[in-house]
């Protein structure tokens, strides 16, 4: 009975959330989920916004044809947080705003769908943690402890999980003092991460944003330079350098 309801919700979801933005003046064709997954890995890498929303469209309609409902709704928030990235860069920061709140949508679907998944919890946690940095002190106050409660359920179900050490690494690093953040257990967690995981580029992102807060230059240097050895087409690292400026 409750499978049964959060497949239902799933659909509701994905026909309310996503539609009303993420559709094509133009029809393009329809592609495959295995193609869908490796736009979703090129768009991760680049923060490409077309490969990301296709991918997107794939993840929105396959619950309809696809027997195990789960991994839709969870590609579908992970291909949302990249693109909220994508958004903001492109300073369409409306947009992004409606992309978090859709992805925050299918994440929580897929948390109910597979409640014992610690990168489901991870994964909405890392969305709410992006909604903490568009939003404002009250955002932080209702937001900032349901990061915190996904976090925790996320390392209780994984804690040797990479994801689940980068969103726990991100909280610490993202959130105010009053709220659980400490950059130094931040910076110790996604050097964590990186012991775990030694490809995970995304990780000295947010190591590059930790040595900022700490005014540590020699530190955020290193970070960008082995997050660009890693992968180069990331846009955020010429960012965060841009962010940074001697």
């Amino acid at each position: 009975m409750r499978k049964n309801f959060a497949l239902l919700l799933v659909g509701t979801l994905f026909g309310m959330g996503w539609g009303a933005w993420a559709q094509s003046p133009t029809p393009t064709p329809k592609i495959g989920y295995a193609q869908a997954l490796q736009l979703l890995k090129k768009g991760s890498r680049s923060l490409d916004r077309e490969a990301l929303t296709e991918a997107l469209r794939v993840f929105q309609d396959c619950p309809a044809h696809k027997k195990d409902a789960y991994p839709c709704p969870y590609r579908a928030a992970e291909a949302g947080l990249y693109l909220v990235r994508a958004l903001d860069l492109q300073k369409h920061r409306d947009q992004a705003e409606k992309a978090l709140t859709a992805g925050i949508q299918s994440a929580q679907a897929a948390v109910s769908l597979m409640p014992d998944s610690p990168d489901s919890h991870a994964l909405l946690a890392r969305l709410y943690e992006q909604k903490l940095l568009f939003g404002d002190m009250f955002t932080g106050m209702d937001i900032g402890p349901k990061a915190g409660a996904e976090n925790r359920k996320a390392l209780e179900l994984g804690p040797k999980d990479p994801q689940v050490q980068l969103a726990l690494g991100i909280q610490y690093v993202m959130a105010p003092p009053i709220g659980g953040g400490d950059v130094k257990k931040g910076i110790a967690t996604l050097e964590g991460a990186l012991a775990l995981d030694p490809k995970m580029d995304e990780a000295y992102y947010w190591l590059a944003k930790a040595y900022r807060k700490q005014n540590d230059r020699a530190g955020f240097e290193e970070a960008l330079r082995k997050g660009r050895v890693l992968n180069p087409d990331n846009p955020l690292f010429q960012a965060e350098q841009e962010a940074w400026k001697p």
